[in-house]
């Protein structure tokens, strides 16, 4: 019997050991979650207004459009416009970024680069988020001169907004006719990530003017430097040098926040205001020192990059093929039925949720989907199903159009 209640003893004392490892480490993990949550709710509000991605940070410091759920490398896809896709993707379609590897980027941290490095004052470095306020959401009604085609996309994008907590923007075009269709175009956002798109098609256009180079060095400073989204450059030393064609890359595989914002301090913003400008989709700023921008403006970028794409295919290429390699694969490319086609920048940050894509194909449509105050896992949602929609509006065949 003794020997009996010994060995109870010992199974007792051993489940209990257990049973507080267990909780020790739930409560270091939750307070790991904690702290990142801190980090991240000081870098809302002090971040810049392009960058931060605030729920996909990866919280080991991976890559700014990070993930909660673990992350598989994309698999590589060729030919115009074609995106990549990757194994272990969620059912409702969405994919986190991936690691940020600096062997496939290089040169990287430390790298000895000719030439001068390139250095100006932060656009970015006394940045505001915009004030808004929550609204009911406004349901215009249609345009009397609404092509037939649309009324399928109009019909679910009214029926989405109506269920929206907050506001949502839709700007679709289909790029073999000209037809548009805009819902709420005009209203203002905070462009978050989606802004990495005009930084790089602005740093494209220096390097056409001869201003840049791909390897042109620019210095990493401590202006630079963002608590979410950095990537490799959290174990980089300020004052290293990072190639433009490294940091175009990074900004926009793997929407790195810190490598934006060194180009954007690299164009300056009055380079930027005049490049957005000249595009038809202007990046300004408020008195406050925030950047909104429409779904209007959005889709002036996009179409920008498909005409460059028709008319100088060798340089547009140089932007299409980071874009063909980003590793997020929600929202518009989960929602089209053909997501290889998709070439896609999304956007997350304090209540915004965005995304802008160029759909190729036989009929090929850019579109843009702007939201506030849904929540990112409703934004998601709400805009795979208008991308959905938009790709049956755009292959109707016109005379089956109700």
């Amino acid at each position: 019997m003794a020997v009996q209640q010994g060995e109870i003893r010992r199974v007792v004392a051993g489940a209990a050991a257990l049973l507080v490892l267990g909780l020790a480490g739930a409560f270091a993990a939750h307070r790991a979650e904690s702290v990142r949550a801190s980090v991240l709710a000081v870098a809302l509000a002090t971040g810049d207004p392009g960058a931060v991605e605030a729920d996909r940070a990866d919280p080991a410091g991976g890559p700014g459009s990070g993930g909660r759920e673990p992350t598989v490398g994309p698999e590589q896809a060729s030919g115009p416009g074609q995106a990549g896709t990757a194994a272990g993707q969620e059912a409702a379609g969405v994919q986190r970024s991936a690691a940020e590897p600096d062997t496939t980027l290089a040169p990287a941290v430390g790298t000895e680069l000719d030439g001068p490095a390139v250095t100006a004052s932060h656009p970015l470095a006394d940045y505001q988020p915009m004030p808004v306020e929550r609204v009911e959401p406004l349901l215009p009604d249609p345009p009397a001169d609404l092509p037939d085609h649309w009324r399928g996309l109009q019909e679910v994008v009214t029926a989405v907004a109506r269920e929206y907590p907050g506001r949502i923007s839709v700007v679709a075009v289909d790029l073999s006719s000209g037809s548009r269709y805009a819902f709420r175009p005009r209203d203002p956002y905070l462009p978050a990530s989606t802004f990495k798109l005009p930084v790089a098609l602005c740093t494209l256009a220096a390097i056409d003017r001869g201003e840049l180079a791909w390897d042109t060095p620019i210095t990493y400073t401590e202006a630079d430097w963002e608590p979410v989204g950095g990537g490799s450059f959290e174990s980089a030393a300020f004052g290293s040098q990072w190639s433009v064609r490294n940091l175009v890359d990074r900004s926009i595989i793997y929407s790195n926040n810190v490598a934006v914002k060194m180009l954007a301090r690299t164009l300056t913003w009055d380079g930027l205001l005049a490049c957005t400008a000249e595009m038809g989709g202007p990046v300004t700023r408020t008195e406050e020192g925030s950047t909104p921008v429409s779904a209007a403006d959005e889709a002036a970028w996009w179409l920008h990059l498909w005409q460059l794409s028709q008319e100088r295919p060798d340089l547009a290429e140089e932007l299409l093929s980071p874009l063909r390699r980003v590793t997020y694969t929600g929202r518009i490319q989960a929602g089209t039925p053909r997501p290889e086609l998709v070439t896609h920048k999304f956007g997350t940050y304090a209540g915004y949720d965005h995304d802008g894509a160029i759909v190729w194909g036989e009929r090929p449509y850019v579109l843009v989907v702007m939201t506030f105050g849904g929540g990112e896992y409703t934004a998601d949602q709400a805009i795979e199903r208008i991308a959905a929609a938009a790709w049956e509006a755009v292959h109707l065949p016109r005379d089956a159009a109700p």
